[in-house]
């Protein structure tokens, strides 16, 4: 018996002798096989009787007792290989959790979930209704894709939770993902209250031995319900029943590694496989998918109200050009801010920068201090006392003196959370003021402890970047700041716009969760701009006419689909006429319906020291393409120091 293994690399399979005839051993199965010289891990990707090959190695050891992935997410790795081109083993590597490495797997500890008395939930009008369709298409066993469009705190969750109780009462298994860790506790113990140790959870913050067990107890089937981030749409349920995709907008369901797949492409294939239901959920629905839901390819549910009838926050627009502020703040959020301390209700404060200063620079020369790896602004923190690069993790202690120009008078620019941070103890010394970003949270239990702390009011302020604007829910939030909303508008990507829509309109819904009420304020340089305007007045309809229209005359998403290349080297002159050649070489395909922007520098030309060239591909439909890029693919292999990213559907331009 042979078996044809693949790797984690952009090789192909390749064949191994296998020790003995053993029918236990079956494809999903790790091996350890000699390649190039040393010893490593592959997979089992197929089985063959026959091998007309003259040399074979033989393999030197099985690894597993069991499969640890099944037929359907080995033929879910054979489409990703295709749809995003990449590698099979690249594909069937990424679906399985890291720490299946070298390690013998025949057993799982079992997590349990205990289940508590909870109070009965009465489903709204409106709840009921979105409910009963899911339902209605579980029974007639049909798949279908649905669009939950639901403002925020309108009860998605509920209905979220109601129709994986059904699911899995029926027999099957269910997905619910969520598109930031940070929102993974308060769901959990939601659905732990009510769903007991039926429930698994998978995202990268749990430990390997705590995925590899996750993992085992959902593929023998101790575990039916998975909730988690993007990874999550991997897990190996049998009969899977529905696949919910909270915040379905989000980008962080799309990965930026290879295979560059999307959550929600994947989800649709799962579905489709199994004859489940996909719930696609959002207040703030991706214009993609509010433009399929318009044409009836997604099946549009709406939930227009609050639960219990509250009414959304009053949102007030502060033009910075107009207002003084002090460290950034306006004298109007200041005040109110003191108005809530006064009552003990709490405030949550939005600004997507981290750190103290977003740059430092020269006042005598004008020279910025930048990173020596990428080509961005060194991030000056306090707390650290360094200037640090987020792309690279290059750090450096700040020089007393400039050296371009030998001058000491360094500027410090602009503000980040740890500079709010220090400002607010300082202005309200008896207040609780605590920041979460990045920065705050790299602690395993960290985040946990800060959303535990806030929800029992141990905290006053919150301050965060996007951690804080999605999906948490705490009632005595009766304010909401946005410190500075043309950050994201004012990003060289087509969807900066939507991006800050959808930032403003999420951030805004922590606020007034309870019959208290809530003010949001959100502080701009550009008040007029349609996407601050209707974000202010939660008019997503509003929105999205006045951006379909401008996709439309341009010709973006959702009227085509864009392939994205990236070239990174050290040489910029090398890449550039490999670069060239590329979009020569497609170019002289003719492919039908095709248009190729570039090749040019990404706004973010170099990041680890490598320059960063790309071409834009835009075009109807992705089938003619597929086999050129394949083809340039072989060309620009033997191209050394030379890396050609391909990304289908990217979400990202920077």
């Amino acid at each position: 018996m042979f078996a044809s293994v693949v790797f984690n690399r952009p090789i192909e399979p390749l064949i191994y002798k296998l020790p003995v005839n053993d029918s236990s051993i079956r494809p999903g199965m790790r091996v350890r096989v000699p390649l190039r010289g040393s010893s490593v891990t592959g997979m089992i990707y197929k089985m063959l009787n026959n091998c007309d090959l003259k040399e074979v190695k033989p393999v030197e050891e099985v690894l597993d007792d069991i499969p640890i992935m099944d037929n359907e997410l080995i033929e879910l790795g054979e489409w990703m290989a295709q749809y995003y081109l990449c590698s099979i083993g690249e594909a069937l590597w990424t679906i399985i959790p890291g720490g299946f490495i070298g390690k013998r797997i025949e057993s799982a500890s079992h997590i349990q979930c205990l289940a508590e008395e909870t109070k009965k939930i009465v489903l709204t009008h409106e709840q009921r209704a979105v409910y009963d369709s899911l339902k209605g298409a579980l029974a007639d066993g049909r798949s279908e894709e649905f669009l939950l469009y639901g403002i925020t705190g309108s009860g998605k969750t509920e209905v979220y939770l109601r129709i994986i109780d059904d699911v899995v009462k029926s027999g099957g298994g269910a997905i619910l993902l969520v598109p930031e860790i940070s929102l993974t506790p308060q769901t959990v113990n939601y659905f732990a209250r009510r769903v007991g140790d039926e429930l698994a959870i998978l995202h990268s913050r749990l430990t390997k031995t705590e995925r590899i067990s996750e993992w085992i107890n959902i593929l023998t089937g101790q575990k039916r319900i998975v909730i988690g981030a993007r990874s999550a749409v991997f897990a190996p349920l049998n009969n899977i029943g529905v696949i919910i995709i909270d915040e379905e907008h989000e980008t962080s369901y799309k990965s930026e590694e290879t295979p560059r797949y999307s959550a929600k492409r994947v989800a649709l294939f799962r579905v489709k496989k199994n004859g489940a239901i996909l719930v696609l959920g959002s207040a703030t629905p991706s214009i993609e998918s509010y433009h399929l839901a318009k044409l009836g390819r997604f099946k549009l549910l709406q939930l227009k109200n609050r639960v219990s009838n509250q009414s959304l926050p009053k949102t007030y627009v502060t033009d910075l050009k107009k207002t003084k502020s002090t460290e950034h703040i306006s004298k109007t959020l200041i005040k109110e801010i003191e108005g809530r301390l006064q009552k003990r209700e709490q405030v949550i404060l939005f600004l997507n920068r981290r750190g103290f200063s977003p740059y430092i620079y020269c006042t005598n020369c004008g020279h910025v201090f930048k990173c020596r790896n990428c080509d961005i602004t060194l991030t000056y923190h306090r707390k650290d006392r360094k200037l640090n690069c987020h792309y690279c993790d290059y750090s450096e202690i700040p020089p007393d003196v400039c050296p371009n120009c030998g001058s000491e008078r360094i500027g410090y620019s602009g503000f980040g959370t740890e500079k709010v941070e220090k400002y607010l103890s300082n202005r309200f010394p008896a207040a609780v003021v605590v920041r979460m970003d990045t920065d705050t949270v790299r602690k395993r239990h960290a985040l946990p402890d800060i959303l535990k702390r806030f929800s029992k009011k141990e905290i006053d302020i919150l301050i965060g970047t996007q951690i804080v604007t999605k999906g948490l829910h705490f009632p005595d939030v009766t304010l909401v700041g946005v410190l500075n909303a043309d950050i994201p508008l004012n990003f060289p990507d087509f969807r900066s716009a939507e991006r800050t829509f959808n930032i403003i309109t999420q951030v805004s819904g922590r606020s007034g969760r309870s019959d208290k009420g809530g003010d949001v304020i959100i502080q701009t340089y550009n008040p007029v701009h349609y996407a601050i305007q209707t974000a202010k007045n939660q008019d997503y309809e509003e929105f999205y006419a006045r951006e379909i229209h401008y996709r439309q005359a341009l010709f973006y998403p959702p009227f085509c689909r864009i392939i994205r290349l990236v070239f990174r080297g050290e040489d910029s002159d090398y890449l550039f006429s490999h670069a060239q050649k590329a979009a020569s070489f497609i170019r002289e395909k003719n492919c039908e319906g095709i248009t190729i922007l570039g090749p040019t520098f990404c706004p973010i030309s170099r990041i680890k020291r490598n320059h960063r060239i790309h071409i834009i591909i835009k075009l109807k439909e992705l089938g003619d393409i597929r086999p050129v890029l394949r083809e340039l693919e072989r060309m620009m292999k033997p191209a050394r120091g030379l890396y050609m990213e391909i990304d289908i559907d990217p979400l990202s331009m920077l």
